[in-house]
């Protein structure tokens, strides 16, 4: 028996144009049932779990910072990668981004630089010195990074005038890129913490579960000496993903819990913290969000599914940054129009439009 939970909005899994969806539940799962007028009816597993899915309560917030897309190159090869990266691509011009920067609300908000990997841009403490010249207010700029050009130090010290950046590294299990590249990632973190650099939090990317108990447990190693927030998630179908089981929220969860359970870690949920994506705990004291993102066939426009507001896609408005990037996978990545705009209203429920 089908148990109706809400309309929602979502977007076609074939042409991206956003379509009525309704949420169920129905024999201990939670699904998306949509329609699209040019592509029919369909239905998609978001949870196997139901009942974690219903017993996960969070608080409806606003989003509060923006991100930018600036360069469409890296000096890696992730085996997921939402951006798909492309080495012959030239980076547009600095003036870009801050036109972009000064459409937005004169709010103050963090402002968050990513890519595939800001870095590579040759320019990058010019365009940061560019924002903060801007005549509105200061913003905090978040770089978001592998941190393996950061192995240089004479890089890290270009940044070290600035006092309104912070660091966000993507440093993922060993194996994910192996040990010289994170060889230099280590490196890159230490030449930051050297160099009073702070760093917001280190990001892991899982590419099968099994690599969670090593990731938690280097995580209690580096908690306090590097950062205080960390980040643990896998991939999902959006730009370069090889594949594989479905990993469902419920999944990463139960396996952090394992581990937790096995070092006899006490794990508390952080209940004034997190959204649908991302499930908020403290482990052994170290604060951890557990993040899996929906794809294209999963996305639910009325639940909180993102920290943050993307403005990645030309002549499109800025909105969640999970729906933005799905839009810039159809547009950038498979090279597809986009037909439709998504509704104002739904990106009004997010509270953060004002314009």
């Amino acid at each position: 028996m089908m148990n109706k939970l809400t309309d929602t909005l979502s977007l076609c899994e074939h042409c991206y144009r956003h379509v009525p969806a309704v949420k169920f539940e129905r024999d201990g799962q939670i699904w998306l049932w949509k329609k699209c007028k040019w592509h029919g009816e369909s239905e998609h597993l978001i949870e196997p779990d139901a009942e974690f899915y219903l017993n996960y309560k969070y608080p409806r917030q606003p989003l509060g910072s923006y991100m930018l897309d600036i360069t469409n190159r890296c000096n890696l090869t992730c085996p997921n990668c939402h951006q798909e990266p492309d080495n012959q691509t030239t980076d547009l011009p600095i003036d870009y981004y801050t036109a972009i920067v000064e459409s937005w609300p004169d709010d103050g908000w963090p402002v968050a630089l990513c890519g595939a990997e800001p870095t590579v841009r040759k320019d990058l403490p010019e365009f940061v010195n560019a924002l903060n010249n801007l005549p509105s207010k200061k913003r905090h700029i978040y770089i978001l990074t592998n941190a393996v050009n950061l192995s240089k130090q004479d890089y890290v010290e270009q940044f070290t005038k600035f006092d309104n950046i912070s660091w966000t590294i993507g440093l993922n299990h060993p194996e994910y890129q192996g040990h010289t590249v994170r060889g230099k990632q280590m490196q890159g973190i230490k030449n930051l913490v050297e160099l009073n650099q702070p760093i917001k939090n280190i990001s892991y990317t899982l590419e099968v579960l099994d690599q969670m108990e090593y990731c938690l447990e280097e995580i209690q190693q580096f908690a306090g000496k590097y950062c205080n927030a960390f980040r643990v998630r896998t991939g999902v179908d959006i730009g370069r993903y090889p594949g594989g089981p479905k990993v469902y929220m419920s999944d990463l969860v139960k396996e952090m819990q394992r581990v937790a359970d096995k070092n006899q870690w006490p794990v508390v949920k952080i209940h004034t913290e997190g959204n649908r994506a991302h499930y908020t705990v403290t482990i052994n004291g170290v604060l951890v969000k557990i993040i899996q993102w929906p794809d294209v066939t999963t996305l639910d426009l009325k639940e909180i599914q993102t920290e943050g507001i993307g403005d990645f896609v030309p002549g499109k408005p800025r909105s969640p940054l999970i729906h933005q990037v799905m839009l810039r996978d159809a547009f950038i990545n498979k090279k597809m129009p986009l037909y439709d705009t998504i509704p104002q209203e739904y990106i009004d429920n997010y509270g953060n439009q004002r314009d």
